[in-house]
């Protein structure tokens, strides 16, 4: 898998394991059709025309293969269709080609059934996906711009019949996309009914208490913060009545809502002027070029006093930005806070305990199963900017080396924007990093349990995608290498070697029709020696490359005859020989 923060990490890391499981799955369905059912004949004698008859079969598929590689479906069906019953009747005529005849007569079959597929796909399925991904965007950018929840039920109905026409229509793996972008329209379709029956008057308190927290943010960017303070207080007001006009899970939300608009504003009214006074700081210790080593201590002391005062007046994510930032500095400057530096801090007597110095761990505290890591330079909406922040970093200020801070005793929430974190993290002294162990959460659906360290994955961690998807394993470096297992949403499942994500080295790869392979890997393509069993008792072992059997190889089929040889490019060559089943 690529090296991806977790954030980013889902949409790189989809497209290689669904890569995998496309050419996987086409690579199966090759071989599998390519398996004659039963041994070579050898009869003997050619009529006349049997290798005029052989030719122009070859030549229909060849012409069929052109087509269906520019995607001329229309074109590439009917020819692979004329070569499949041309290999048939030369495989009836001409018992010294049957069995050659047989088998290219079987890939033809094959190809055709592929290329009506996609010739359905094209013709059928496609149109309507594109039609529901439409009607899907338009309900997504009214609820965006807040619009009339009917005119938003209209957008969400009609996209919903169009995902159910495309489930009739659609073969899989389309089949299998649809019935899951149906099940997400629907239960988006659930939601906005509610907006529905609450009727206008919640909608309209709903609506006015997003524009004053729209406004109150904007104050914040602006560090306006009297002006956010006050707006921030007026949305509490604002999502408390829509509350009490609304009901089910919209009034649970505005509850909530108003919970934060009450943390938003309290820290605009006492964080906000603290972070920038913190701020100001930290910014002329930085500046501070060509001082002794005691006034640059001095500086780095009233720094961390003015983080640590900021420590004591935040409230949520802010809070443990300004603890970081103050543990960060003591590390930096290795020694502890006087006495007298700790007793100016403003409130510290009725805030927490922060001791005299951060304690340094060697690494993160696991947590129990269940529980993830969080993402690491995820900055909450609400905490004011500052070139003191870790993810703030100028391009050309040198990293300082950083240990992972201590974990938290208790359980954290973190909501940062549509990420919300759970579990024993804490930010490191710089960089803004993050290490520790819980659950990380998206909007869309994804998630990710595991450990950081430093922000990035490391250890042992699970991927979850919305489609069903899943990658479960040892991770270095934010790099899905190692050791795993890869669940696919089609059912083809696989365990072993993984290098970045695509499955590398020994592993074993079974598929939903109990068909598998097992042996070498590279880039998530059979390569190198293994053995592929079909369910039918049909085997191959040998030599692969690029997925296509190539080199020394013994073919089997169920009644024990089979072919042992040369392959090339997934088949047979003359150098080779048959062999019957043991008696």
């Amino acid at each position: 898998m690529k090296s991806l923060r977790v954030s980013g990490l889902a949409g790189g890391l989809a497209l290689a394991l669904s890569a995998l499981a496309g050419s996987a799955q086409a690579q199966h369905a090759a071989d599998a059709g390519a398996m004659p059912a039963a041994s070579a004949s050898d009869a003997s004698g050619v009529g006349p025309d049997c290798p005029l008859l052989m030719q122009e079969a070859e030549a229909n598929l060849e012409l069929g293969r052109q087509a269906a590689r520019a995607k001329r479906w229309r074109d590439a069906a009917p020819l692979l269709r004329d070569a499949g019953a041309g290999f048939l009747n030369v495989a009836a005529s001409c018992p010294a080609v049957a069995v050659r005849a047989n088998r290219q007569g079987d890939a033809a079959t094959a190809e055709m059934r592929s290329a009506e597929a996609a010739l359905s796909h094209q013709g059928e399925c496609q149109p309507r996906v594109d039609k529901a991904l439409d009607l899907d965007l338009r309900a997504t950018m009214a609820r965006g711009e807040k619009s009339d929840p009917a005119q938003i039920e209209q957008h969400l109905g009609e996209a919903e019949k169009s995902w159910r026409e495309a489930v009739e229509v659609c073969q899989s793996p389309h089949r299998e996309k649809a019935e899951k972008s149906l099940a997400a329209t629907v239960k988006a379709r659930a939601a906005n009914a509610e907006l529905l029956s609450a009727g206008p008057a919640c909608d309209s308190a709903w609506k006015s208490a997003g524009s004053l927290v729209d406004y109150a943010r904007t104050a914040s960017r602006e560090k306006r913060w009297d002006d956010a303070a006050m707006l921030y207080g007026k949305a509490v007001m604002a999502w408390e009545g829509a509350a009490d006009k609304c009901s089910g899970g919209r009034q649970q939300q505005a509850q909530r809502k108003a919970e934060q608009a009450q943390v938003d504003a309290h820290n605009a009214e006492h964080c906000g002027p603290l972070w920038d006074q913190a701020t100001d700081h930290t910014q002329r210790l930085k500046a501070a070029g060509g001082v002794s080593a005691t006034e640059r201590d001095g500086l780095s002391v009233k720094a961390e006093v003015a983080w640590r005062e900021a420590f004591v007046q935040c409230r949520g994510s802010s809070q443990n930005l300004a603890r970081g930032n103050a543990d960060a500095l003591a590390r930096e400057r290795g020694t502890p806070l006087s006495p007298q530096a700790l007793a100016s801090i403003r409130g510290l007597a009725t805030a927490q305990p922060i001791g005299a110095a951060p304690a340094l761990v060697a690494a993160p505290v696991p947590l129990p199963a269940k529980v993830v890591a969080v993402q690491a330079d995820t900055r909450p909406a609400e905490v004011p900017s500052a070139d003191a922040r870790p993810a703030e970093r100028k391009a050309d200020e040198p990293k300082a080396a950083a240990a992972p801070p201590p974990a938290p005793a208790a359980e954290v929430v973190l909501v940062a924007g549509d990420t919300t974190y759970r579990g024993a993290f804490a930010y490191a002294s710089t960089g803004g990093a993050v290490s520790g162990s819980g659950r990380v959460e998206w909007t869309n659906g994804e998630s990710y349990v595991g450990t950081l360290v430093e922000g990035r994955k490391h250890g042992k961690g699970r991927f979850n995608w919305v489609g069903g998807q899943w990658y479960e394993g040892d991770w270095a470096d934010d790099r899905a290498t190692g050791h795993g297992v890869i669940q696919f949403a089609g059912g083809n499942r696989y365990e072993g070697g993984v290098l970045d994500g695509e499955p590398s080295g020994r592993g074993t790869l079974i598929f939903p029709t109990g068909d598998r392979y097992t042996g070498d890997f590279a880039r998530g393509v059979f390569h190198g020696q293994g053995r592929f069993a079909w369910k039918n008792g049909n085997r191959y072992e040998g030599a692969w490359r690029l997925g296509r059997k190539h080199g020394q190889g013994r073919l089997t089929w169920a009644g024990g005859d089979g072919w042992e040889g040369e392959f090339r490019d997934d088949q047979q060559t003359d150098n080779g020989k048959s062999f019957d089943a043991p008696k």
